[in-house]
């Protein structure tokens, strides 16, 4: 595709230029088999900036940080550490940046040789952005400047249990800082992001940005989501992908930028030595931990994200299970966002560390409650309040059989819950189980903040995933099966 459009340019004297932009982002896990990742990536990178007709940029759009394995013990170190290698012109900030929190985001981004930005964060504490994230940034190469954007949505605030940020309204700050970008002299304007915002394609038709990048997998574009459509909206529709986005700058009286730009699997590349021997020593130092046995599967099973996500999950039950056990609780309660394998096992595999690590990647300790019937039903309701949008909240529980009607409107879905075949008493007093995530609010679970916490005697809490895999160990197998506990009458 090849598109015009008209723009002030400030170096008079230039008549043309042309210019390739190289955006990848979503690229959490290193060393994965059968696809491309950062030592293909490095590789194509080489390639571009040795062209000698291009001044080639390289934006990296984040979302890669967390969630993974190797992430869970360094908070994101080792992909720094490689991208600093790659030398991007700039990094955009999502929410998975703020997996670890605000602090730690900022240890990285003094770790990082390159900038971080986030366009609408502001901290509560500094009265301005994160310490060690900019607002924006404008790179030149050859007299050409390029002004970079990048939004968040506000929903990283209840998802990620962000207390000391508040996430400004981005249209508004797009609009203010395309403003300020045009009078330092920016002549393309590029915006980063990583929702679907409705208003992309009104910001490109009045021109107050001039392209805009995302990564949005087909495997998460709901029904009736809807995509920008303007001809510079790059949408990169596949992971471990990148867009080479081909531009040509033309100077005169009506000055015009045409642009293509074509998505390329970064497996067509070969693997570039230093970055490949980087991810390497990452992996190799992991796989001693991670490539232990735990147990063997006897019943396959899924963790799909839609799955987890919307509906009664095999997998999720055990890891429930699990959690109501190790607590001796009545019930428990887990959002199931909190798994992410997003894969399909089948019965005589040998489970490892490894698997259990990236289906439980997030630090989530365990934290046990005290709950009336009616908090409890209160949360339930919240789980099941963004079935539609395939939230992370979506409840998964064990000890209670719950029943709800996703046709209803959000907070009026539970029809029934009981425990040992009893209707749950909203004045009685119960014992859950859950994550310190959710016990804080998380996911919306804000109920459950208000409710005692129980102290099981040990000076640490345990994390979720080794009360799991500790629950393998035991049983040396896993055959997690489907039981009616979670039940939507609509269907």
């Amino acid at each position: 595709m090849l598109t015009c459009f008209s723009f002030k340019v400030t170096a008079d004297e230039l008549e043309s230029e042309n210019v390739t932009i190289i955006y990848a982002s979503d690229m959490p896990v290193v060393g994965l088999k059968n696809v491309g990742g950062y030592p293909e990536l490095s590789s194509a990178l080489q390639l571009y900036r040795n062209r000698r007709d291009t001044s080639t940029f390289f934006l990296f759009g984040g979302n890669s940080l967390a969630p993974s394995p190797l992430s869970s013990l360094d908070r994101g170190t080792h992909i720094i550490d490689i991208l600093n290698s790659l030398e991007p012109d700039v990094m955009s900030v999502t929410k998975r940046e703020f997996s670890y929190f605000e602090d730690e985001l900022s240890l990285r981004s003094y770790e990082a040789a390159f900038p971080l930005i986030s366009s609408n964060v502001y901290d509560k504490r500094s009265k301005a952005n994160v310490d060690g994230l900019l607002d924006y940034v404008i790179v030149e190469q050859k007299g050409l400047k390029l002004g970079v954007i990048s939004v968040l949505d506000d929903s990283a605030i209840t998802d990620y249990l962000l207390k000391q940020i508040v996430i400004r309204d981005p249209q508004q700050i797009i609009t203010e800082t395309s403003r300020t970008l045009r009078e330092k002299g920016a002549d393309i304007i590029i915006l980063m992001y990583s929702y679907s915002f409705p208003f992309i394609d009104q910001l490109l038709n009045k021109r107050v940005i001039d392209i805009s990048v995302t990564t949005t997998p087909e495997s998460t574009i709901l029904p009736d989501e809807v995509l920008p459509q303007h001809p510079h909206a790059v949408v990169l529709n596949y992971l471990n992908h990148l867009a080479e986005i081909n531009l040509k700058v033309h100077i005169g009286k009506q000055p015009k930028l045409e642009m293509s730009w074509v998505d390329k699997s970064l497996s067509e590349f070969t693997k570039e030595p230093i970055v490949a021997g980087q991810v390497k020593g990452y992996t190799s130092r992991l796989n001693r931990l991670l490539d232990q046995p735990i147990a063997n599967v006897t019943r396959a099973f899924q963790t799909k994200r839609v799955s987890v996500r919307t509906e009664e999950n095999a997998f999720a039950n055990a890891v429930a299970d699990s959690l109501k056990s190790f607590a001796n609780a009545d019930m428990a309660l887990l959002n199931g966002g909190i798994i992410r394998g997003n894969r399909s096992y089948t019965k005589g595999q040998q489970l490892t560390r490894r698997e259990i690590a990236e289906e439980l990647p997030f630090r989530s300790k365990l934290a046990v409650l005290t709950v009336t019937g009616l908090q409890l039903r209160g949360a339930i309701e919240n789980g099941l309040s963004e079935i539609e949008t395939v939230r992370g909240r979506f409840p998964q529980i064990s000890g209670i059989e719950v029943k709800y009607d996703s046709s209803q409107k959000a907070g009026e879905r539970v029809v029934s819950i009981t425990l040992d075949g009893k209707a749950i008493v909203p004045t009685r007093a119960y014992k859950l189980a859950t994550t310190d995530y959710m016990a804080q609010g998380g996911d919306g679970y804000q109920v459950l903040s208000a409710c005692p916490q129980i102290t099981l005697g040990y000076m640490e809490p345990p994390m979720v995933v080794d009360v799991f895999m500790e629950s393998m160990r035991n049983n040396k197998e896993l055959g997690p099966k489907l039981d009616a506990r979670l039940v939507d009458i609509h269907e």
